[in-house]
């Protein structure tokens, strides 16, 4: 369990109650909508319930690891900057990369940096933490809370730019900003609160771009790229596949291609990745964790029933007797409303017409990603969170679609 310091918190209470004020000034200042700060408040308490979850239930994880490791780095800029330094800049100077060993091997506190323990994209997420810990004046909560804020403001910047291409339903953002699973899973202090936004946002930009004068979403591809290279290249093959959706020939050659690599390089390595997974030898805890089956095999045949049932599972499950533990039965009943939703949602579009070639193929690629996931990932936690990263191209399809609909005037079954 993480000791906290009771001055430290009562800190880092106040710190984000003076970045919510001055949050609030800045949305009224740019006229924005009120429930903006309604769905801030809510990724606020979603923060620290994921917070609590994972100082008191868990009692370990990357997010312990990351305010722990940010503390630590915070701790030697202050009190020894030339150390600091070198934490913070390790790559740049082979004498600050032999700094960086000497501290590691003398301070077991600092949990992140060891490259062989945590993979790198997790230690360069660990040093953005630090002036998340500073602004949240090294308070636990606080800082949980000041990512959730951020994490807030760079997916609701997603959202605009999404709204512009497509043009959502007026209810559509209780969906995208309040699904239980989105204000929990990434609210808290991980890299997918700030990586999912920043990939939504990029790959709008890339569809929209016409200056390139105009560099947030670049920039916000490359902070990707720093944090998990995965999301990076899923954005931007997004972002490149709509914009040129109706260009026949070239949708082609991506999709024989994707295929290829899908068959050839993806499905290998998430076929690997799952027997490690659940082989005890790499990770002694699989006895205790809550863990799903998917049969497959490397041929074509096998391949596509493992994609299929995965992609079930990935929306429908846990199903009632894979549940094994209290805690999943939460994610259980998300996934089967969220599952109920999405299928209703597809038929009511498609009996009015509202399905066009753009939001069907953002549904494809959401349930292409949702099955990978589901087929590489073996614990029922872990999907929790992962399939959103296709889960927000299937809500993306489903709102073009939706708005589709409305805008026919044909809808039998509103």
């Amino acid at each position: 369990m993480l000791a906290l310091d009771p001055v430290q918190e009562l800190i880092g209470f106040a710190c984000l109650g003076g970045w919510l004020g001055y949050i609030f000034y800045r949305l009224e200042w740019h006229r924005q909508p009120i429930w903006v700060y309604g769905i801030l408040i809510a990724k606020l308490f979603g923060a620290w319930a994921f917070g609590w979850v994972y100082a008191n239930y868990y009692c370990h994880g990357d997010t312990l690891r990351a305010y722990l490791t940010a503390s630590r780095l915070t701790y030697y800029l202050s009190h020894t900057p030339q150390v600091g330094l070198a934490l913070m800049l390790r790559e740049l100077s082979a004498s600050w990369e032999a700094t960086g060993w000497k501290v590691f091997f003398s301070d077991t506190k600092l949990y992140g940096y060891d490259y062989d323990w945590s993979e790198p994209s997790n230690y360069r997420f660990y040093r953005l933490l630090v002036p998340f810990y500073i602004g949240a004046g090294g308070g636990y909560y606080g800082m949980q809370g000041l990512m959730a804020l951020v994490g807030g403001l760079l997916g609701y910047a997603a959202y605009q730019r999404w709204n512009k291409l497509i043009g959502f339903p007026k209810f559509f953002w209780i969906v995208w900003f309040l699904w239980p699973g989105v204000v929990f899973w990434f609210s808290g202090v991980l890299r997918d609160t700030l990586v999912l936004p920043l990939m939504l946002y990029g790959a709008a930009w890339v569809v929209s771009v016409k200056r390139w004068r105009d560099m947030g979403g670049a920039l916000a591809l490359v902070a990707v790229a720093i944090l998990r290279p995965e999301a990076f290249f899923l954005g931007t093959g997004v972002g490149l596949l709509y914009r040129f959706r109706y260009t026949w020939w070239l949708l082609g050659l991506e999709a024989v291609s994707g295929g290829i690599l899908f068959v050839k390089w993806l499905v290998p390595w998430a076929y690997q990745y799952r027997q490690e997974a659940l082989d005890p030898a790499f990770y002694p805890e699989v006895s205790n964790a809550s863990v799903f089956h998917v049969n497959f095999d490397l041929s074509l045949q096998g391949i596509f029933l493992g994609w299929l049932s995965s992609t079930l599972y990935g929306l429908f499950g846990p199903l009632p007797w894979q549940i094994t533990k209290p805690i999943v039965v939460l994610y259980a009943i998300e996934a089967w409303i969220g599952g109920s939703l999405i299928t209703y949602w597809t038929a009511r579009a498609w009996v009015s017409k509202g399905w066009k070639w753009p939001y069907v193929l953002l549904l494809a690629i959401g349930l292409f990603v949702v099955g990978f996931i589901a087929m590489a990932t073996p614990y029922w936690g872990t999907l929790a969170r992962q399939r959103i990263y296709g889960m927000c191209w299937i809500a993306l399809g489903l709102g073009g679609a939706a708005q589709e609909s409305l805008k026919n005037h044909n809808d039998p079954l509103s």
